[in-house]
Formats: structure tokens, sequence, C-alpha cells
């Protein structure tokens, strides 16, 4: 009660600070943001721990207590009673994000973390920041962040060491987004070649030269009269080639036509040469279309290839090159 008394005359705006950071005007419309912008906002049903009891939730983890022992700690006892009064009586209250936090929370390390989220975040801006020029996938980052890092600093933290657990947080963070950044950077890049690589410096070249980034077809290209991106400068000097497999296509089906004239094939042994070497089918897929055996297709290519040989090598060579006329026209009875 005496808590509940003491909330009660506090500031809103100290209250909503503390446990709820504010909804934007567009969200109380129905506006929702997508992205690394959507993810925040969903993180705001949670409250964020404090120092101390960050540290009261890692005493009981170092314990091993469950998440349900949690809830019988003071402070959280207290916290999720005023929540429990205050969900009954239909009413909000600043104490409800730690009703959240916990039912959302399978374990304690879990916990910690969904309650230090705004630490992940604003290190992340911070570290983001040094790499303006890089399209990085923040949401994945916190994501990594968020189920496996923070989870991960929650059981190994020592207090031993003198240290905050928000202090060794970050740090780890630092080095864990240092990794992140280098596999980006490896993901979008590729090795630059002998030539674009500048003159190296007591042995040694500028590691940042040693890659070449690559660039978005979106992005505007540099020191051009007029403004234009990299796609529409493809587009304009570098037409993409006409389409011409139906084309091809058409005239290898007229040289094998040619060719059953020719040899004498019947329209069946016509039809396999043509599935098999213009199409690419197979035996088993010709038979389903034709709804016969396998054997039948192989048959029909036996026999369509046994009359192409009689043609003899020459006709058969001037009429798939193209030639004039067959050197050696068969006559069959």
């Amino acid at each position: 009660m005496l808590t509940g008394f003491i909330f009660s005359i506090l500031k809103p705006s100290m209250i909503e600070n503390r446990y709820s950071p504010g909804i934007p005007e567009r969200q109380k419309h129905g506006f929702k943001r997508a992205g690394i912008e959507g993810f925040a906002d969903g993180m705001k049903i949670f409250p964020r721990l404090k120092e101390w009891e960050d540290q009261i939730a890692l005493q009981a983890l170092r314990e091993g207590k469950t998440v349900d022992e949690l809830r019988s700690i003071i402070p959280f006892r207290q916290y999720l009673g005023v929540a429990q009064r205050a969900t009954h009586a239909g009413r909000d209250d600043p104490f409800i994000p730690f009703a959240h936090l916990f039912d959302a929370s399978p374990r304690i390390d879990m916990l910690v973390s969904f309650g230090n989220f705004h630490t992940i975040r604003s290190w992340t801006w911070t570290f983001a920041k040094r790499h303006p020029d890089l399209n990085l996938p923040l949401e994945q980052f916190y994501q990594d962040a968020l189920y496996t890092i923070l989870p991960y600093q929650a059981r190994s933290y020592d207090p031993s060491y003198g240290n905050s657990f928000t202090g060794y947080a970050v740090a780890l963070l630092k080095n864990r987004f240092t990794s992140f950044v280098n596999e980006q950077k490896r993901d979008h890049s590729s090795p630059a070649s002998y030539e674009e690589k500048p003159a190296s410096k007591k042995g040694r070249a500028a590691a940042s030269k040693e890659r070449v980034v690559f660039a978005s077809l979106d992005a505007p290209m540099s020191n051009v009269e007029t403004p234009q991106t990299f796609l529409e400068f493809i587009e304009t000097t570098r037409p993409a080639p006409q389409e011409t497999t139906h084309e091809e296509d058409q005239e290898a089906r007229d040289k094998i036509h040619l060719l059953a004239q020719l040899a004498g094939l019947n329209d069946k042994q016509e039809e396999t040469l043509i599935a098999l070497y213009v199409y690419g089918g197979d035996t088993k897929l010709i038979s389903h279309m034709r709804r016969c055996t396998a054997r039948t297709v192989r048959m029909h290519r036996q026999e369509a290839l046994s009359k192409l040989e009689e043609l003899g090598y020459e006709t058969v060579q001037d009429v798939l090159t193209g030639s004039d006329a067959p050197r050696t026209p068969l006559t069959r009875r």
C-alpha cells in the first residue's frame, strides 16, 4: 500500500520515463512502424530494469532459482501485487509492465535481457553511427543481442569483479557489434584486385582498401553531371540482351523437322527428338505426357537415331549447320 501511495503522487512524466516511454501520436491512431522501429515499439511493454533490480534478479539466477521463485522476492513481489490489483480493477498502472515481463520470460536470464532492451537499443545506435556508409540490418543484431548475447552475459556475470551489469553488458555488446559489422562487410564486398590496391607503406597495405564494397543499384552516383542512380546508368549504357531463346528453339525444331523428312521419321519419332534435344525433357517425363511407358519412348528415340545414321554424317551435319542443301539426299522407298 505504501508503494502504491508513493507512485500515486509521483509526476506522470517521471513514471512514464521509467516504465512506459510514451506512445507516439501516430501509434495512438493504430499506426504500426516496421523494421527496427517496430521491433523497439513492441519491447515497450516491458519495464526498464534498474541496476539494483538487475542485481537482485542475477543473484537469484546464480542461486539456481526459477522465474516463479523470483516472483516471491522483494521488490518484484510488491510490483506484481500492485499490477494484479490494478488489472482486476480495470485501470492502468506503471507496474503492469512487470507482469508482462514475468509472463514473457521462461528463464531469469531472458527476464534480465528483456528488461535491459533499452541498453541494447541505445548502445547499438551509438555503435552504428560510427559506420554511416553501411546499411546494417540492426533488427538482426537486436534479435541476436536480446535472445543470445544478453542472456549469456546474465549467466556469466560475476559481481566480484566490481563492474556493474550494464557496464559488463555494454563491453561485450561492443565486441559482438564489431564482429557483426565485419561480417556484414565481408558479405557486401569482394577482395580488391591487384590494380585497385594502393601502394603499401612499410610492407603493409591499408586494411580498408583490401576489399571493394558492392554499390547499391538504388544509390546515387557521385561526380556525374546528370543526377542518376547506378541502376539508371546501367539501363541506359548497357541495355539488356534481347531474348533469343524462342527463336533458337524454333530454328532447332525446323532443323529436326527437315532431318525427319529426309530420314522418313514418323510423328512420334520426330516429337521424341524435339522433346529430348530441344526442350531437355527426360524419358520419364515424356512418357507421362504421352501416357505411355518409358520403354516406348526409348524405342521411338532409338528408331529415330538409327534412321538418322542411315542418312550419313555429312548430310546430318549440313542440316544442323545450316548449309544450303544436304550433300547426299536420301530417297526412301
